[in-house]
C-alpha cells in the first residue's frame, strides 16, 4: 500500500486524485444500487420457481449468486457512465468546475481523468466478459438444469408409482441414490392409445443434453415392448443403452448455453452466431469508454438547469446505444451483414456524434462564418 500510494502522488496531482476518488465513490455506490435492484428480482424469480416446484429451494442462494456475478459485466458500463455524469454534474452545480477553469486548469485536464477512469474500467470490464463470466454463466446453466431436473424427479419415492405432470407417462424405481438422479430396477409405461409403450431395465439415470439443453432418461440393461399384449405386431427389443426424452430445450436454453461459451471456443468455431457473440462481449468494453465521455458532455448544464439536468438524455443515449448493439448482434447471428463490420459501425456513429457534441460551437460558428462567403459569391 505505502509503494502503490507514492506512484499515484508521484504521477497524479491532486486535482486529479480529487476527480479519480469522485469517479470511484460514485462508480461504487451506483454500482451497488443497481446490483441490489439485479438481485431482488432474480431473487423474486427463483422463489417464485421454487413455490411452483420447478427449482429446489436449497440452491436458490447458489443460483444467486452466479447471477449476480455475471451480471456485472452489463452493470458496470452503466455504472461507469452515470458516476462520471453525477460526479462532474455535482462539481459543475457546485461551480468547482468554474473555479478549476479559473486557476489555470485546462478542460484537457478533467478529460485526461475521466479518459484514465473509463480505461481501467473498461479494463475490468473485457476481463469480466471474455473470461470470468462465461465460466460464471456456464456454471450457473449446468446447476440450474441439474436443480430444475432434480425438482421434477423431487417427488419420486422408491417402490412407488409416479405419473408425470401431464399424465403422458407412469414411473416406477425399486431404489433411487440420495440426489434421486440414479434408479435401480426401472419401470416406465408410456401411455399410448394405439401402441402402448413400456421400458423395464435394471439401472437409470437422468441426464442432460449441454448443447439444446434436452433432458433423458437414459436406462442400461433392459427390454423396451410395444404393442398391447396377444396382438401379432406386438414387439420385444433387447437393448444396452436407451434414452428417453424427458423434456425437449427450448430456444431460451440454446441461447443461455450458447452465451456461456468461452471465448476462444466461439473464436474457433467460427460462426456467426459466434463472432455476434464475441463482438457482443467487445462492445461493453467500448461502450465503457464511449459513455464516459458522453457523459462529460451531459454533464456540461446551463447554470440554471440543475445538476441532474444531463441524466434524462444520457439515459435516451444509453438505450439508443445498447439497442443498436442488440441489433447488429442480431443481424451478424443471423448474416445479415458481414461479422467483421459488426458492431463496429455503431461505436463509430457514437464517436462522430461524440466528437460533433464537444465542437458544437466551433461547428455553429464555421457555419455562420461561411454564409456571408456564400453571398458574396453569388
Amino acid at each position: 500500500m505505502p509503494v502503490i500510494r507514492q506512484i499515484i502522488h508521484a504521477y497524479f496531482s491532486v486535482i486529479d486524485r480529487y476527480l479519480l476518488r469522485e469517479f470511484l465513490l460514485n462508480v461504487m455506490a451506483v454500482a451497488g444500487v443497481l446490483w441490489l435492484i439485479y438481485v431482488a428480482t432474480r431473487f423474486a424469480r427463483y422463489l417464485a420457481q421454487a413455490a411452483v416446484g420447478n427449482l429446489p429451494s436449497e440452491v436458490i442462494f447458489t443460483l444467486l449468486g452466479f447471477s449476480s456475478l455475471g451480471a456485472l459485466s452489463l452493470l458496470l458500463p452503466i455504472a461507469a457512465f452515470l458516476a462520471v455524469l453525477l460526479a462532474l454534474g455535482r462539481m459543475n452545480s457546485d461551480s468547482e468546475l468554474t473555479v478549476m477553469a479559473a486557476c489555470g486548469i485546462p478542460n484537457r485536464r478533467v478529460m485526461r481523468n475521466v479518459a484514465i477512469f473509463s480505461v481501467s474500467i473498461a479494463l475490468i470490464v473485457a476481463m469480466l466478459s471474455l473470461v470470468i463470466v462465461p465460466n460464471v454463466l456456464s456454471g450457473r446453466y449446468e446447476l440450474e438444469q441439474k436443480a430444475k431436473m432434480a425438482a421434477d424427479t423431487g417427488g419420486l419415492v422408491a417402490g412407488s408409482f409416479k405419473e408425470s405432470r401431464d399424465g403422458s407417462w407412469t414411473f416406477y424405481s425399486q431404489g433411487l441414490s440420495d440426489d434421486g438422479q440414479k434408479m435401480d430396477s426401472v419401470f416406465i409405461e408410456i401411455h399410448r392409445d394405439e401402441r402402448p409403450l413400456v421400458f423395464r431395465a435394471k439401472q437409470g439415470h437422468f441426464d442432460i443434453d449441454p448443447q439444446t439443453g434436452n433432458k433423458y432418461l437414459v436406462l442400461n440393461d433392459g427390454y423396451r415392448y410395444e404393442g398391447r399384449a396377444g396382438d401379432k405386431d406386438f414387439v420385444i427389443a433387447e437393448f444396452e443403452t436407451h434414452s428417453l426424452l424427458i423434456e425437449k430445450g427450448g430456444a431460451k436454453q440454446v441461447r443461455e448455453r450458447h452465451k456461456a461459451l468461452p471465448t476462444a471456443d466461439l473464436w474457433l468455431r467460427g460462426g456467426d452466431k459466434d463472432l455476434a457473440e464475441i463482438q457482443w462481449r467487445i462492445s461493453a468494453a467500448i461502450m465503457t469508454v464511449v459513455l464516459c465521455f458522453f457523459a462529460m458532455r451531459f454533464a456540461n448544464t446551463g447554470p440554471r438547469q440543475g445538476r441532474y439536468a444531463g441524466l434524462f438524455p444520457a439515459i435516451l443515449l444509453y438505450i439508443v446505444y445498447s439497442n443498436l448493439l442488440g441489433v447488429t448482434r442480431a443481424w451478424v447471428a443471423k448474416g445479415a451483414i458481414s461479422p467483421w463490420l459488426g458492431g463496429l459501425w455503431v461505436h463509430l456513429l457514437m464517436i462522430v456524434v461524440l466528437v460533433v457534441l464537444f465542437n458544437r460551437q466551433k461547428i455553429s460558428q464555421l457555419w455562420l462564418q461561411s454564409k456571408p462567403n456564400k453571398g458574396l459569391t453569388s
